[in-house]
């Protein structure tokens, strides 16, 4: 159909008006969503806050849960251990003294590496060198002394058998003259006088050939003493250069131990006396921890005790070596000794903690030392019971370095706080928050 001009417009051409075509729909009638959504979320908010509710009555102070440190009760081994700190000293640091009074000569300087039978010093001692050649030169004469006596002594022992061998020989005379004498008086041909002298000329033989045999005896043993006292002066003698020797010999001194120049206590030909320090070698092959105890630890100490030293994250087996029998301010000096291979790269006076073990228990009910055991005084312990910490009478036994034993008041599974519990107030029941 044709379109027709729209009435009250204006001109003509316009197009028609379509708003009696428009049709008005009615929405239907309900709830509004937001008041549905705000339903849930007052409903959630009650439940919380009666939650919550529930908790403050139950409680009278909270605690943040992340605040804490908390551990488990346990059952097992309980070793019963003291921490320690010190240094690393090392067992052995001989000294080198001078063995006499002179000019010393430094062969090494500090932090010098030295093999056991190293020169590392020498004395000039010109009294000690003089003594030497006096003690010398005084043993070559006893000994030249000695044998020229022993000469003589042969001499005199040739001028004795001389005489008893002529002794005898005049009793072989005497014997021949009495029997011609005796053989002489049978056919009367001699007086009896001329027999009896005969006779008296035998006698007088063998006494003569007697005394000649007890001199050369008494003699002997003379000389034989004489040489044995001589030989006595001479071993004594040598005994004293011997001696000197060495003491001249010291005078080269030698590292006794191998290992690193220490302390020197003296400057390059300086003038020192007998037995003063020159300088000390220390052996870092033997280094032990020394540590000062305390007092009330001395008694539960004993030397071949376990332990161990800790180094660079790791903890090397270590046994008590020496214990000082003096207490100095309240302390008493305490070494361990490496039980197996020392850790590479230690030093003198580095410091390094350990622990020295006192007894070990099994089947020990035990828990994790904390700050809550200086906070509780050992007597009490919070034990983690859902959303509460509830504190707890305990009966602590030994402590160690790591961990204390109960011995009453807790069961090995249990959660406790390990925590500093001084905020806690004493109170019997606090309320951990997330």
């Amino acid at each position: 159909m044709a379109l027709q001009p729209i009435p009250g417009s204006k001109g003509e051409g316009m197009m028609r008006d379509t708003s009696a075509q428009d049709v008005v729909i009615k929405r239907r009638s309900g709830k509004p969503v937001w008041l549905t959504i705000g339903l849930f979320t007052a409903a959630a908010l009650v439940f919380v806050i009666w939650k919550v509710g529930s908790q403050w009555v139950q409680s009278d102070l909270s605690v943040a849960r992340e605040r804490l440190r908390t551990g488990v009760v346990t059952e097992g081994v309980f070793v019963r251990d003291i921490p320690i700190q010190g240094v690393i000293v090392a067992a052995v640091k001989p000294t080198v003294f001078a063995p006499s009074q002179g000019r010393v000569t430094l062969v090494v300087a500090a932090g010098d590496v030295v093999t056991a039978g190293d020169v590392v010093a020498i004395v000039e001692s010109p009294e000690l060198r003089s003594s030497l050649e006096q003690a010398q030169a005084e043993l070559s004469a006893q000994r030249t002394e000695a044998d020229r006596a022993a000469i003589e002594g042969r001499q005199v022992d040739l001028q004795n058998q001389q005489a008893v061998d002529l002794a005898r020989v005049a009793i072989t005379a005497a014997q021949r003259e009495l029997r011609r004498a005796e053989a002489s008086w049978e056919y009367q041909v001699i007086s009896r006088q001329d027999l009896e002298q005969a006779q008296d000329e035998v006698e007088r033989a063998e006494l003569e050939y007697a005394h000649r045999q007890a001199d050369a005896k008494l003699y002997r043993e003379r000389f034989d003493f004489e040489q044995a006292a001589s030989k006595l002066t001479v071993r004594q003698q040598a005994l004293r250069v011997t001696e000197l020797q060495r003491q001249f010999a010291e005078l080269t001194v030698l590292a006794p131990v191998t290992g690193i120049v220490g302390t020197v206590s003296v400057e390059d030909r300086a003038a020192i006396t007998a037995d003063s320090p020159i300088l000390n070698i220390v052996d870092l092959t033997q280094l032990e921890l020394e540590v000062a105890l305390a007092q009330g630890y001395a008694d539960e100490i004993a030397i071949g005790m376990t332990g161990t030293v800790s180094y660079d994250g790791d903890a090397y087996p270590a046994i008590v070596s020496s214990i000082s029998p003096e207490a100095e301010n309240n302390t008493v000096a305490t070494r361990l000794r490496f039980n197996g291979a020392q850790p590479q790269g230690l030093r003198q006076n580095q410091r390094l903690t350990g622990k020295i073990e006192l007894d070990r228990l099994s089947n020990a009910v035990q828990m994790p030392r904390g700050a809550w055991f200086d906070s509780e005084a050992g007597r009490a312990a919070y034990v983690i019971e859902g959303d509460f910490a509830v504190r707890r009478q305990i009966i602590a036994g030994a402590a160690s370095a790591q961990s204390i034993q109960i011995l009453e008041g807790l069961a090995p599974g249990e959660s406790v706080v390990l925590s500093n519990t001084a905020g806690f107030e004493g109170q019997d029941r606090v309320l951990l928050t997330q």
